[in-house]
């Protein structure tokens, strides 16, 4: 399969769509709904956020409230920015500045306190202070239950990576239906100090060499953690396909049990001696 036809087949829907449907295609802009895609850093702008707007309309001044990695992050926007007409959002170049937009369209927000805010997640905008109270709730009930749900950071568990909300929430799910324990999750590229969390598997009278590992779904790692990891024994499996990273582990696991049962096969057990003649202690 080329894919060739593809964007007539598409473009034809959407012409059908708008003539036939017209009517029963609206658009709700009193409904609100906008999703975090990517959380970047722009030279000249700042830390950026990627969204989708789907309902509803954003300005400058708004205070939104997005789901960050310390909790709730309320800012208030800068700027909207859109590409170039015929450029993705991607490429590098000029932006159109915004006083307004509406849904739906895809739209770069610059805003301050954004460098910890969670790709993945829904943005919400508060219209007054009750509304930011009560969505912090919510996206710090949310996160809870997320973390209930899949992690126990008591038990001996892996790390695990994913770029944005959404992956690692299926990467958990699979890993929980596969009866695989996590200890640590998090969202964004692996540094050292994300690495120094699967080093507790390796310390204890318990040591499980197959928990002392990073799963990394979809993310860059860095150098230093690269080489930091190698040096202390620590695995980071990486891919971009959930089915692989699954496969990877059962490996080393595998070979991890078969070192374990190598080992104890070569061991000197204790025994029970008996003395014979005594004649034959020299020493009391």
């Amino acid at each position: 399969m080329t894919g060739e036809g593809i964007p007539d087949l598409l473009g034809m829907v959407v012409k059908y769509t708008q003539v036939y449907l017209k009517k029963k295609v609206m658009q709700r802009n009193t409904e609100f709904q906008c999703t975090v895609l990517e959380v970047k850093k722009i030279t000249g702008v700042g830390t950026t956020i990627d969204v989708v707007l789907v309902n509803g309309k954003l300005e400058v001044g708004d205070t939104i409230v997005v789901a960050g990695f310390n909790g709730p992050i309320v800012t208030k926007i800068r700027a909207l920015l859109t590409p170039q007409p015929m450029k993705e959002m991607r490429v590098k170049g000029e932006y159109i500045h915004h006083d307004v937009l509406y849904g739906a369209m895809g739209i770069k927000i610059s805003a301050p306190e954004l460098d910890y805010a969670l790709a993945g997640g829904e943005l919400f905008k508060a219209d007054s202070e009750d509304q930011i109270d009560d969505l912090c709730d919510e996206i710090s009930e949310q996160m809870l239950n997320f973390a209930e749900k899949y992690v126990n950071p008591k038990l001996p568990g892996v790390c695990v990576q994913a770029s944005t909300l959404g992956s690692l929430e299926a990467l958990l799910e699979f890993l929980k239906t596969s009866k695989i324990p996590v200890c640590s999750v998090n969202i964004g590229p692996i540094f050292k100090k994300d690495v120094m969390k699967a080093l507790k598997s390796l310390v204890g009278e318990k040591v499980k060499k197959e928990y002392a590992t990073l799963l990394a779904f979809d993310v860059d790692c860095d150098p230093e953690a690269k080489e930091f990891a190698e040096e202390n024994g620590i695995k980071i499996f990486e891919a971009n396909i959930i089915y692989h990273l699954f496969d990877m582990f059962t490996e080393y696991v595998a070979q991890c049990k078969a070192e374990r049962k190598g080992a104890k096969s070569g061991a000197v057990y204790p025994c029970v001696l008996e003395i014979i003649d005594k004649n034959h202690i020299f020493h009391n």
